[in-house]
């Protein structure tokens, strides 16, 4: 018969061999959530970077389908930049064209704003756009894409898209369509997972928010720039071509938190079960001796 110190020896064994395995199970299980969640946020970046791309891609294809479609009309305002009606109409084709239109305007060879109608629409921003891209088309053989970017128009925060229009005149002009970002935020939204947060952000101000799952950063109910820990906080992300934009995605560090704190709860929570059923065990033993 096993002695009364015998038996508390094994059993102290058989606890600690239990916790042993228990710590080594739940660290293999948190590096494994590490590793599957890199896994996952990569393949969301690339996935949510893609269909954005994609999506720039479609719209620059479409306005210049729509300057080439609709390129006599243009030309007739450019040469009428009073004519109303004709502003209303192209701006109604636009609107039916385009869910997330908001506004237009046609400019000459230097990039200079043709329609007065229009003039307080077209901020300090798109008029450097407007005037680069203007100098780029005339001095480039190649069909060039302007670069996109978030202009930060009050309450009407937008990117926008050209097209040359060809006009006659010895260098082109600019037709110059401004978009809503609420087809980008929707790809933001739909494509984020429980624990992350997409963003797009300037490349050149990495901090500067420029899209959120909720819209732009005026439809932001946060701070506009990202924290020095939600900085820490990325470990992925990629640049989108033709923009000035860089899609992050920032670990919410309370969703791995509280995974990993569920994890060692577990843990604990079977061990405590081990213990109390090794004692019952033990003492039924030692009862049983003494009889």
């Amino acid at each position: 018969m096993l002695k009364r110190l015998e038996v508390f020896l094994i059993a102290a064994i058989f606890i600690l061999i239990t916790a042993v395995i228990l710590i080594i199970y739940s660290t293999q299980r948190e590096k494994e959530f590490q590793q599957n969640t890199s896994a996952i946020e990569q393949a969301t970046i690339n996935g949510a970077a893609y269909a954005i791309n994609l999506k720039l891609l479609e719209k620059h294809r479409h306005v210049q389908l729509f300057a080439n479609e609709y390129g006599r009309l243009l030309v007739q305002l450019n040469n009428n930049p009073n004519n109303e009606k004709i502003e209303n109409d192209i701006k109604t084709r636009l609107q039916q064209r385009f869910s997330d239109f908001f506004t237009f305007t046609i400019t000459d060879s230097n990039g200079r704003p043709r329609l007065v109608n229009i003039d307080s629409l077209v901020g300090h921003a798109c008029e450097v756009d407007l005037s680069n891209y203007a100098k780029k088309i005339s001095s480039s053989k190649n069909n060039y894409q302007n670069t996109v970017f978030i202009h930060p128009q009050p309450f009407n925060y937008h990117y926008d898209i050209m097209s040359p229009l060809i006009t006659g005149a010895p260098n082109p002009s600019v037709f110059f369509v401004s978009f809503y970002p609420k087809e980008v935020s929707d790809i933001l939204k739909t494509h984020a997972l429980p624990g992350q947060q997409l963003f797009l952000v300037k490349q050149s101000d990495p901090a500067l928010i420029e899209i959120s799952q909720t819209g732009a950063r005026d439809k932001l109910k946060r701070e506009i720039r990202l924290s020095r820990n939600e900085q820490r906080n990325i470990h992925t992300f990629k640049n989108i071509p033709g923009t000035d934009w860089r899609l992050v995605n920032v670990s919410d560090k309370k969703y791995a938190d509280a995974y990993k704190k569920g994890l060692w709860k577990e843990a604990i929570i079977i061990m405590v079960i081990v213990t109390i059923a090794l004692f019952l065990i033990m003492f039924v033993l030692i009862k049983g001796r003494s009889k």
